[in-house]
């Protein structure tokens, strides 16, 4: 039996591990986020434009990185499966805001900005925390060197979600008395992730905290470890290429959302949809609701083959810069075809966006995974988090008040800056030697 035979064996029984159910029914629920599809749209109907949505999206950022390596740290000494349980709780009082928020009653910006206030919270205390989980399960089975593998499948049941949520949210977006109802509807996969966490084996909930140690002084010791890992320069561009990538991609992939409103009449015309008896208004939430299932089934699986990839270019690190300038290249591309006003070609490019985005990390899941230390996972992977909050932090905006102007200009700004910093900085191989 040779190697590859060898591996197949093990990842068939990974597959059939009780676990690995619960890892991916997880996400699973998570991506049921009803909203997704539409939330740029509904916040330009409350009245916002692109660069108050960029505000919103600083507030939320914000919070995030002011709690994400605390919340590591947390995680680390405290216990894993209790913080996740608290921060589905922040999302459920989020969606809470947002639907009264964007109702009749209250139309105030900053009862509004609650809503985005209380959803950094849940994304500070989940982000690494269920990563972490899978790493330190898969040590304690000896699954070490599929981490690829196995955050590729669970990642792939994540966008499965999303890839029913895109259909489902149109259903729910069309027939509800108003749109702002996706968010009460995404309460309920929420709460079902709330009670699957629960179940979780308890000794995922270990906790590392010393006795006889204060909190403040397991803070002050986890900021220390934090600082001495990110020493190590293979550890420390890992963590920037993966927040900058990113940080870009979360900044600009609801983007579509806007492009497909301009261009529902040109759509219309050449679909030949003039003649059905649709509103607008009902054709844009259709469109974009099968605009997202389609793009997260592909995502779904190219996340699923990420190891194969990987596998195909040797190694996870020239595989993450392969992508990372592959992103640059479909922004050009994208930029052309908006300039040029062709709404399909431009549909298409966005696809390969979220491919990319959804393939990319497990690759650098599997890398980090490989250099970091077990025991500061969560923290690490906090720390990775909160650096791709600060760049959302100074790009948000920016990035709104520019595509309130010209998405196409947008575009090519950010893929000329993210080829030269890989290139200079990041890469495997990159220019600037002096980054050490």
């Amino acid at each position: 039996m040779n190697k590859k035979d060898e591996e197949r064996i093990i990842q068939k029984q990974i597959l059939k591990e009780p676990i690995m159910i619960k890892f991916r029914l997880y996400g699973f629920f998570k991506n049921l986020k009803f909203y997704e599809p539409y939330i740029l749209l509904l916040l330009l109907a409350w009245g916002l434009n692109l660069f108050q949505i960029g505000l919103l999206l600083l507030i939320q950022e914000i919070i995030t990185y002011v709690f994400e390596i605390p919340s590591g740290i947390i995680a680390d000494k405290f216990g894993k499966k209790n913080e996740l349980m608290l921060c589905f709780l922040f999302y459920i009082a989020s969606f809470i805001v947002y639907f009264f928020a964007l109702g009749n009653l209250i139309h105030s910006f900053a009862f509004l900005a609650i809503g985005p206030l209380l959803f950094g919270m849940g994304e500070a205390f989940r982000s690494g925390t269920h990563k972490a989980m899978i790493l330190y399960w898969m040590d304690e089975n000896n699954y070490s060197k599929f981490k690829s593998f196995v955050y590729g499948t669970t990642r792939s049941w994540s966008l499965i979600g999303s890839t029913l949520n895109g259909i489902l949210s149109i259903f729910l977006v069309v027939f509800a008395p108003e749109p702002r109802y996706v968010f009460p509807f995404a309460i309920v996969p929420y709460l079902a992730d709330l009670i699957l966490i629960s179940t979780y084996p308890s000794y995922m909930n270990k906790k590392n905290l010393q006795e006889g140690k204060s909190i403040f002084s397991e803070f002050v010791s986890g900021f220390r470890d934090l600082f001495i890992s990110l020493k190590n320069r293979d550890l420390r561009r890992g963590i920037i290429s993966s927040s900058s990538y990113d940080a870009v991609y979360k900044s600009i992939k609801d983007y579509i959302q806007p492009i497909v409103k301009v261009f529902i009449a040109v759509m219309i015309i050449n679909l030949g949809l003039s003649s059905i008896d649709i509103s607008e208004e009902n054709l844009v939430r259709i469109i974009l609701g099968v605009l997202y299932s389609s793009f997260y089934l592909l995502s779904s699986i190219s996340s699923r083959n990420a190891f194969k990839i990987k596998n195909l270019f040797k190694s996870s690190r020239k595989t993450m810069d392969i992508i990372y300038y592959s992103f640059s290249i479909v922004l050009v591309l994208s930029a052309a075809f908006i300039w040029l006003q062709l709404p399909i070609v431009v549909v298409f490019l966005y696809l390969i966006i979220y491919v990319f985005a959804n393939a990319r990390r497990p690759i650098v899941i599997d890398y980090l995974g490989s250099i970091m230390k077990k025991e500061q996972r969560a923290t690490i992977l906090s720390a990775e988090s909160q650096l791709k909050s600060i760049i959302v932090l100074a790009i948000a905006p920016l990035f709104g008040y520019i595509a309130d102007y010209s998405i196409s200009l947008l575009f090519i700004i950010i893929a000329i800056a993210l080829a030269a910093i890989n290139l200079l900085f990041l890469s495997e191989n990159s220019l600037i030697l002096s980054f050490k």
